[in-house]
C-alpha cells in the first residue's frame, strides 16, 4: 500500500458523526429527558410532602407529650405561657411556644418567657424571628425558610359570625375578623342548648354552663375564660367521638407567626352563621350548624347537627372548607396547602397523621372537627368516609 492510500484509510477511520446521526442522538436524549424529568419532579414533590407529614407528626407528638406531663390537659390555644412586656403588661403566647421544650427548643422557650426588661441582648422581637424548621412545610411558600413563620394550625372548633369573630362579608382591616382576634373562647360562643335563658346582667346561670359544654364539644384547643378552664382533654375526646376521628392539627398557607396569640394565625375553625344565642337552624340554612328543635320536653338535642345529619341537604362549609379561596381575606381560618389537588396533611388526636382530600364530603370534614359532636346531634363518622 502506498503512502497516499494509507492516509486515505486513516482519514476514513477518523470520520465523525453525520448530521443525521447527531440529530438522532439528540432526539433520543431529549426523549429520555422528557420521560425522566417528570419522575424527578414527582419524587421531589413526594419528598417535600413526606417532610411536611413528618413535621406535623412531630408537632402532634409534642402535644401528646405535653398532655402526658400535664395531667391529660392539652396546651391552651393561647395563654399557657406569658411574659411581662416593657410596660409590665402581661402578654400571652399561643400553643406553639408551649411546645418548644418538647421540640428541642427549651433554651429558646426560656428566653421567650423572660420579662422583656430582663431578656438581655436579644429582644423578644429578635427571638420571634427565629426559624423553627418543624413549624414550616417545604411546600408552604409563605412560611418555609421565612423568619418566624408557621405552616401548621390547631383545631379551634366552630366560630360563630359575631362582632368578635369573622363576618360574612369582606372583613375590615388585614385579618379575617378583628385585628385583635383574641376573643375566641368558650364563653364567647354563647350556645344555649335549647334551654330557657336565665341569664341576667348580674351573673350567669345554668344555661351558660350548657353553652360552655356545647362550644367545647366542637374543637380541641381553647383559651380559658372567666376563670373557667377548658374541659377538653384526650380522655374527654376518647370518651366521646374518639381520638381517631377528631382532628388536632392541620396545615394552613395563611397562618401567621409561631409567636402569635391570635386565633387567625395559629388555628383553623369552622365559621358558623348564628341567630341570636343559638346556632342557625340548619334546616333553613344549609350553611348553618344546629337545629333548634328541643323547646319541647324530651326532644333530642341537635345543637351541633348539620344538614346532612338529619336531611338529604348537602352541607357547604363555605370559606371554611379545605383549600377554600380567600378573596380579599388575608388569613382565613381554614386548612389549605400547595400540595397536589389542594389536599392537606392533618394530625389526629390518636397520634396518626393523614391527608384530607380538598373535594371530600364537607359534612364529614365538619364532624372531624368535633370531639363530642355526636352528643349534640351529629351522625357517627364511618372510616370509609375519609
Amino acid at each position: 500500500m502506498n503512502i497516499r492510500n494509507t492516509v486515505r484509510v486513516a482519514q476514513a477511520r477518523r470520520r465523525g458523526f453525520t448530521l443525521i446521526e447527531l440529530l438522532v442522538v439528540i432526539s433520543i436524549i431529549a426523549t429520555l429527558a422528557a420521560l425522566i424529568l417528570p419522575g424527578i419532579q414527582g419524587a421531589r414533590a413526594a419528598a417535600r410532602n413526606l417532610q411536611c407529614i413528618n413535621n406535623i407528626r412531630n408537632i402532634g407528638t409534642a402535644v401528646m407529650n405535653f398532655s402526658s406531663q400535664s395531667g391529660g390537659r392539652l396546651p391552651k390555644l393561647a395563654g399557657q405561657d406569658t411574659y411581662l412586656n416593657s410596660s409590665s403588661v402581661e402578654v400571652a403566647y399561643g400553643w406553639p411556644v408551649s411546645l418548644l421544650p418538647m421540640l428541642d427548643n427549651a433554651a429558646l422557650a426560656r428566653l421567650l418567657l423572660k420579662d422583656e426588661v430582663t431578656t438581655g441582648t436579644q429582644t423578644h422581637a429578635t427571638l420571634w424571628a427565629t426559624q423553627i424548621a418543624v413549624f414550616s412545610c417545604p411546600d408552604d411558600d409563605t412560611a418555609f425558610q421565612i423568619d418566624g413563620q408557621l405552616s401548621y394550625v390547631a383545631n379551634a372548633g366552630y366560630a360563630p359570625y359575631t362582632g368578635a369573630f369573622p363576618p360574612t362579608a369582606t372583613p375590615p382591616g388585614t385579618e379575617w375578623g378583628s385585628i385583635n382576634d383574641q376573643s375566641h373562647n368558650f364563653n364567647n360562643i354563647d350556645w344555649r342548648d335549647g334551654k330557657t335563658d336565665a341569664n341576667s346582667s348580674t351573673g350567669l346561670a345554668q344555661s351558660d354552663a350548657l353553652a360552655t359544654r356545647i362550644s367545647q364539644s366542637t374543637g380541641v384547643f381553647w383559651r380559658d375564660a372567666g376563670g373557667d378552664r377548658s374541659i377538653v382533654t384526650l380522655d374527654f375526646i376518647s370518651n366521646n367521638d374518639g381520638q381517631t376521628q377528631t382532628m388536632m392539627l392541620s396545615e394552613n398557607l395563611d397562618a401567621g407567626s409561631w409567636s402569635s396569640n391570635k386565633t387567625g394565625q395559629i388555628a383553623f375553625a369552622l365559621l358558623v352563621p348564628t341567630s341570636g344565642l343559638i346556632p342557625t337552624q340548619a334546616s333553613a340554612d344549609p350553611a348553618g350548624v344546629g337545629r333548634y328543635d328541643d323547646t319541647t320536653a324530651g326532644a333530642q338535642n341537635t345543637a351541633l347537627s348539620i344538614s346532612e345529619d338529619f336531611s338529604s341537604t348537602g352541607y357547604n362549609a363555605g370559606y371554611s372548607q379545605i383549600s377554600a379561596p380567600s378573596p380579599g381575606f388575608v388569613r382565613p381560618w381554614r386548612p389549605s396547602s400547595n400540595h397536589v389537588g389542594g389536599n392537606v396533611n392533618v394530625f389526629y388526636c390518636d397520634g396518626h397523621a393523614g391527608s384530607l382530600n380538598a373535594t371530600m364530603n364537607q359534612a364529614v370534614y365538619a364532624r372531624l372537627m368535633t370531639p363530642a359532636g355526636t352528643k349534640y346531634g351529629q351522625n357517627v363518622i364511618k372510616d370509609s368516609n375519609f
